[in-house]
């Protein structure tokens, strides 16, 4: 044995091209699988930061908890740490413009809870001592109470009463106005050292009627240093599950709170329905519980170990998928080396025999070879993978520096690294497996001879006239060899469909995952929001000069909306089934269209984007929406997408609406409108009654007869699946877009004005800014006390912090995604260019023969070129077929478990597929041409390791 492992190093080090080669290939491989484990785990870690800082590090909020009762949190040993907060009461604040949110809420805490709750400082410093304070950035922005640090503030603090219920008012409840006032009141004086974010919503709910100020608690503090306090104060305690509870976060909060850890484990299970009556004891249960109870689910999700769920169940999937698909595409790419390390060495094998060799001491031959490859490329490929990983990150935070709100953290976990050697072990073993036996059943005879890759059938050689006359002698000399030498060939090409293959799923399964996080949380597309109200018409043309005429208008968009009515459209077959569900098939219902008049450039440039021709003549439908679909085989409503209509460019949709005379109607207004934008995310923070429009879609026959009812026929320019910005989660709303000439054009003499009176339509502006506060503060400059204005109210809504956290998720998913797509590019790509330029190393001499006897370098190029068109073309028409059917059942599977998603080829990723995999094998074999000319004919002929 000690010989044979002699001999398999020996060879080893003569043939060092081959063994670079193949270390090569191991080094990938396992690079790949430690930069997946560690992509993912830092993916995790980042994502639970980012939780971490948004919404506070701690896994269960417990309210109104008494200072003597802290011990039974503190000795608990389901909880791992607690930070505590001590509400001091409500100020009212002068001068606030939101009237739904008129208070300043202080709040007290200690080191631990600046440290460990959602305050996210972004100028000055913390609390530290109960003379200092620091304030919201909402406060100004949402607010507009500009309150700067180094100020000096004065509070009168008390508590909420409310005089109907003759009660105190919840710190998190909407704002009474008539029905509250203040009492106990204390004046209290703060210097502001700070401004921080908006606390997250385990903190500051945005019904709250109060922003949140926070100062610093001695009293706290002591207790946290191990103080006893006499006092017996009401406190709210965060804490922080142990890994175990997590597991079991219902049982051990409904122990805690007191309440059937049954009826609450199936109260927080949305797979889960409880009956009307489960429902109401569960009420009840709550109403009496000890405590009140607020959960922070993503990070509980995010930090859940098992059971795996949300977020981290898709993660861990995609991971687990991609780990398959590397070890599978390795294995054959490894594979590959082996044998034709075999093929090289077949006589070797085969004298080895003729002098004794066993079949076993083969075979542990072949297997010391991967062991010792093994040693040299799975440390390397560690490393190199972890390596890569750093690089990524840390290249990805400086290119985002400063927009990102953010920063993506590397993060290495052992029990991760060491899966991703054992399958870097499991993955060079199955690979050398297969080569281990065929070098075994080698025999002396079969060695000399080495016929036994060629299998020639004389049908099969007949060459077509077509190739002579094409190619010339060269190419009828290539169709004879690759019928002659099939088996090789046919490596070759699925070599390249199984990477075409991987290439196209696994780009499409990630634009499907990023399809469904974007229909589940992207919403905002715009940092600064302002609806505006007038009882006369407005010129959307000149609000839209206001906006672009202010510095930092990146994007921008005036849109004047008006309600009609249709009825009976021409649904798709699949809206219309969920039409009829959700409207419990009411013959009645007619289904409510929004026509939206845009300034002439944001319409222009919204037909552009659309891809919309002669759009003034008409207007553009949005025919694709996401709606909550109840899925049966998962149990829960999904989100999904569908078409709307069976409407095309061309076709008229005819409109209705109402015409009121002055007594039965003050507004005038087309059924179904409304002063207010129904966008919900345009909600003024702490708006209690903004967003409760019935979103439903449809207008009841008694609204509908209300009125002179008349129509007008609407002819559609275009449809699109594109929304201009702005205008996201409008329900079931069917949206319409024209431009003002286009609109005025409806009615025979041109003026809706004959028909509507002035103060129907609904006027809103999306604005992306550059510095959205920048920007808030010139356009309140330019409007208030502008005699041009005046009869104009303007509500402006700062969404400057939502845009810019969901485009940090979005950012942490992209790298996630697309470093997973480049690593099965680069497997793909690695697997090519093995299988192509050792085949022809292998085939060297076959070459130098075939020179020596009289081929020319034109017959040779055309030989070559026309293998490289056999093999391309053969392994497109298989790959890309293949993988869009693939591509295509896991649309199917995904749908049948937790999503609704409808399928679309990756025609990106196929198209780029076509052009590398035609690009690479023309490449790789012009260099290995201008290789094989140059070598010499004799050498290459007399060299046995070939």
């Amino acid at each position: 044995m000690n010989l044979m492992k002699t001999l398999t190093l020996k060879n080893l080090k003569l043939n060092r091209k081959r063994t670079i080669v193949t270390i090569v290939g191991i080094i990938l491989a396992t690079a790949l699988l430690s930069a997946l484990v560690t992509l993912v785990s830092s993916f995790q870690y980042s994502m639970i930061e980012y939780q971490k800082q948004k919404g506070g590090d701690f896994h269960v909020k417990f309210s109104n908890v008494k200072m003597s009762e802290l011990s039974e949190f503190k000795n608990n040993r389901n909880i791992e740490s607690t930070f505590e907060t001590m509400g001091m009461g409500f100020a009212k604040l002068d001068g606030c413009k939101n009237e739904d949110k008129p208070y300043a809420y202080v709040m007290a805490t200690d080191e631990a809870g600046f440290e460990r709750g959602c305050f996210k400082l972004i100028e000055g410093r913390m609390a530290k001592n109960e003379d200092e304070i620091v304030i919201p950035r909402h406060l100004k922005t949402n607010g507009r109470i500009d309150i700067k640090v180094g100020d000096e503030i004065t509070l009168d603090v008390g508590k909420r009463y409310d005089s109907n219920t003759e009660g105190v008012i919840w710190e998190n409840s909407a704002y009474e106005h008539e029905a509250e006032t203040l009492t106990d009141i204390v004046t209290k004086h703060y210097k502001v050292v700070g401004i921080m974010e908006r606390p997250g919503y385990g903190m500051e709910d945005y019904s709250a009627a109060g922003y949140t100020f926070v100062t610093y608690s001695d009293e706290l503090a002591a207790i946290d240093n191990g103080t006893k306090s006499e006092a017996d104060t009401t406190l709210t305690v965060y804490s922080r599950y142990t890994q175990k509870a997590l597991r079991n976060k219902d049982a051990v909060t409904a122990d805690i709170i007191g309440v059937d850890e049954k009826l609450f484990a199936k109260a927080n299970n949305s797979s889960v329905e409880m009956t009307a009556e489960e429902s109401d004891r569960f009420l009840k249960e709550m109403e009496n519980a000890k405590y009140d109870i607020y959960m922070n689910g993503f990070l509980i999700s995010y930090e859940c170990v098992f059971p795996i769920d949300g977020t981290f169940k898709a993660l861990f999937t995609v991971a687990a998928v991609v780990a398959l698909i590397i070890i599978l595409t390795s294995v054959y790419c490894i594979k590959n080396s082996f044998n034709i390390s075999i093929t090289e060495k077949i006589r070797q094998y085969g004298m080895l025999a003729s002098v004794g060799a066993t079949r076993r001491q083969i075979k542990s031959s072949v297997k010391t070879e991967a062991a010792m490859l093994g040693v040299v490329g799975i440390p390397v490929g560690t490393m190199s993978g972890i390596l890569a990983s750093l690089i990524l990150v840390k290249v990805v935070n400086v290119l985002s520096a400063g927009w990102l709100n953010v920063a993506l953290n590397f993060h290495t976990s052992l029990p991760a690294l060491i899966l991703a050697v054992i399958l870097s072990i499991a993955t060079i073993y199955f690979s050398a497996t297969g080569s281990a036996r065929r070098a075994a059943k080698v025999t002396p005879l079969e060695a000399i001879r080495n016929t036994k890759e060629i299998k020639i059938k004389s049908a099969k050689l007949k060459t077509p006239a077509i190739i002579g006359r094409i190619w010339g002698i060269g190419g009828v000399i290539s169709y004879k060899n690759i019928k002659r030498n099939n088996k090789k060939y046919r490596t070759t090409v699925t070599s390249i469909v199984i990477c075409s293959v991987t290439f196209i799923v696994i780009s499409y399964f990630m634009s499907m995952v990023f399809s469904r996080v974007g229909m589940s949380y992207a919403s905002v597309d715009y940092n600064i929001g302002i609806n505006m109200s007038c009882k006369k018409d407005l010129d959307i043309e000149k609000l839209s000069k206001l906006l672009s005429g202010i510095e930092g208008a990146e994007d921008y968009l005036v849109g004047a909306g008006y309600y009609f009515d249709v009825d009976k459209p021409e649904y798709t077959k699949e809206y219309g089934e969920y039409c009829g569900q959700l409207y419990d098939d009411s013959e009645d219902v007619s289904q409510e269209f929004l026509i939206t008049v845009l300034d002439d450039k944001s319409y222009d440039k919204y037909a552009s984007d659309a891809g919309i021709k002669n759009a003034a003549a008409g207007a553009i439908l949005v025919n694709k929406g996401t709606f909550d679909v109840y899925n049966e085989n998962s149990s829960k409503y999904v989100k999904k997408e569908m078409e709307l209509y069976k409407y095309k460019a061309g076709d008229t949709i005819e409109c209705g609406y109402n015409v009121y005379d002055d007594a039965s109607s003050d507004d005038n207004a087309a059924e179904g409108d409304t002063e207010s934008s129904t966008d919900d995310n345009n909600a003024v923070e702490g708006d209690t009654e903004s967003g409760t429009e019935d979103n439903s879609g449809y207008v009841d026959e008694e609204t509908i007869n209300n009125g002179v009812r008349k129509t007008v026929d609407v002819t559609i320019a275009g449809v699109t699946d594109k929304v201009p910005t702005g205008y996201k989660g409008y329900g079931n709303t069917t949206l319409l877009f024209m431009n003002q000439k286009g609109f005025e054009s409806l009615w025979a003499d041109g003026k809706s004005g004959n028909e509507f009176k002035p103060g129907h339509a609904s006027y809103s502006a999306y604005v992306v800014a550059e510095n959205a506060d920048e920007y808030q503060d010139t356009f309140e400059k330019e409007t208030e006390g502008n005699t041009e204005y005046s009869q104009i109210s303007f509500y402006v809504s700062n969404m400057d912090k939502q845009m810019r956290d969901e485009k940090s998720l979005f950012t942490l998913l992209g790298v996630f995604a697309y470093g997973l797509i480049v690593v099965i590019a680069l497997i793909g790509i690695t697997n090519i260019i093995n299988t192509l330029s050792t085949g022809m190393e292998l085939r060297s001499r076959e070459f130098a023969t075939l020179r020596s006897i009289g081929m020319t370098d034109k017959q040779f190029v055309g030989m070559v070129r026309l293998e490289s068109v056999f093999i391309s073309v053969k392994a497109l028409v298989i790959g890309v077929p293949l993988g869009i059917l693939i591509s295509y059942l896991l649309c199917v599977m995904m749908n049948r478990m937790d999503d609704a998603i409808i399928y679309e080829p990756p025609y990106k990723a196929i198209i780029l597929c076509i052009v590398v995999v035609i690009m690479l094998i023309y490449a790789i074999m012009k260099l290995s041409m201008t290789k094989l000319r140059h070598n010499n004919i004799i050498e290459t002929i007399k060299n046995e390791n070939l």
